[in-house]
């Protein structure tokens, strides 16, 4: 590769030049996740940069999750993306920014996307787990319920075949269930029958590829979450 000065263009940041650099270096098989990436010595040789710059870039790919610095060892190529995505949203809802109602938001978008995807999937053997999930739930005591539920919505995303829906999805996991065991709390049993038929009804419109009205039950089932979020104001 030939040497890059760090004069390239004032509107290109410098990071954006070594995420090039470490592509490239995948594209060649010389690089691979879990593996580790040239030294800084290497880097500033190669790409023309000083020890600083070229420092900053390595800071910045690993707060993205892309880089994990080992003492001692160097750095190495790591897929931390979720990761790091999930402890933004939570210093969101620390500094106030954002609440659980929006949360619950951001994941009823994500599973009508995953629910419209895995409609053009005809793969029924994929959709038999919801089948042995909803079964489980009926038998189960409260506790393990909330278990079987957060399952129940993460393979419903899981088998849309969506990376990004599935990254998102894991990045908020934590998050949710967090808000799903307090919000367990306060929910009626009336509540939870509602949602559990939301559950079925979601499963059987998959079966029968009737999109409308499965968007339409999981519509229903979140927007009874998020009235009682609002109701109860269940804490960040």
């Amino acid at each position: 590769m030939s040497e890059i000065t760090e004069n390239t263009g004032e509107n290109e940041k410098i990071y954006f030049l070594v995420i090039d650099y470490i592509k490239e270096l995948v594209k060649k098989g010389e690089v691979k996740f879990g593996g580790k990436i040239p030294s800084e010595r290497e880097l500033m040789s190669t790409l023309g940069m000083s020890r600083n710059s070229i420092r900053e870039a390595l800071r910045t790919l690993e707060n993205m999750g892309l880089l994990e610095c080992r003492q001692g060892q160097g750095n190495f190529l790591v897929n931390h993306v979720g990761q790091s995505l999930s402890s933004l949203f939570s210093v969101l809802l620390f500094t106030k920014e954002s609440n659980y109602v929006e949360i619950s938001q951001l994941r009823r978008f994500i599973e009508i996307g995953a629910f419209l995807l895995s409609a053009k999937n005809p793969d029924q053997e994929e959709r038999k787990g919801l089948k042995e999930i909803l079964d489980k739930i009926d038998q189960c005591q409260i506790k393990e319920r909330v278990k079987l539920d957060k399952q129940f919505h993460d393979y419903l995303i899981r088998i849309s075949g969506n990376h990004l829906l599935v990254l998102l999805n894991e990045a908020l996991s934590e998050l949710f269930e967090t808000m799903i065991s307090n919000y367990t709390l306060h929910i009626t049993q009336n509540n939870w029958d509602r949602l559990l038929e939301c559950h079925r009804r979601v499963y059987d419109c998959l079966i029968k590829n009737d999109v409308q009205e499965g968007v339409k039950a999981i519509r229903e089932h979140y927007n009874i979450i998020d009235e009682d979020l609002i109701k109860y104001q269940i804490e960040e």
